[in-house]
């Protein structure tokens, strides 16, 4: 009984122990080496950058909220008739950021642990003029609807300047330098130079 239960796992066991034997030498001689061993992979990663930046489209950074008086006076419409008045309190939004899409790879430089960036410069997103922001303060006259729109207009330019005179401009370009360092030390960078055109 014995030497029937020998002979059964005998051939299984020869096989086993020529097939230790055999791996065994090939990785004495370092076969294995070249076919297991990892390799380093080289990504350069300035595209999936741009991407993810561009993933955020339009960044708007600074807003402003103003009141802007607009007047306006003209002849009578009506012969012997005084002048016609109006003067119009008109609240405004305006939003400043940078425009994202238009990054180009040559615009950013990444390499290991380091990005340097150059974003952008920020432009005037939105002069925003809401009907319920509109308050008549004094009219004197009739006023058409035309004119009306000229006085809108004049008070979108007045909210432009006033952006301009406040430097919402290099405040949007300070924030977004801001927002994307912090963007990119999220994604893992440790030396980043961020800047605007």
């Amino acid at each position: 009984m014995i030497r029937l239960i020998f002979r059964l796992i005998k051939k299984p066991l020869l096989l086993l122990l020529a097939l230790i034997i055999f791996i065994f030498l090939l990785n004495r001689f370092n076969v294995f080496k070249g076919l297991f061993s990892s390799k380093s992979l080289l990504i350069d990663n300035t595209p999936l950058v741009i991407k993810e930046i561009k993933t955020i489209a339009e960044l708007n950074t600074a807003t402003l909220f103003q009141e802007i008086v607009v007047d306006s006076t003209a002849p009578a419409a009506i012969i012997f008739s005084t002048k016609r008045e109006i003067v119009l309190i008109i609240k405004g939004k305006i939003t400043a950021g940078i425009d994202l899409t238009k990054l180009e790879d040559k615009n950013v430089f990444v390499k290991d642990d380091s990005v340097n960036i150059q974003l952008p410069a920020a432009i005037i997103r939105d002069v925003i003029i809401n009907p319920s922001g509109i308050e008549t303060f004094y009219e004197f006259g009739k006023w058409s609807n035309e004119e009306i729109t000229l006085l809108k207009l004049s008070a979108r330019n007045k909210l432009i300047a006033e952006a301009g005179r406040l430097n919402l401009l290099e405040k949007a370009d300070r924030k977004a330098r801001f927002v994307i360092e912090k963007f990119l030390k999220a994604a893992g960078f440790e030396k980043i130079v961020v800047w605007t055109k």
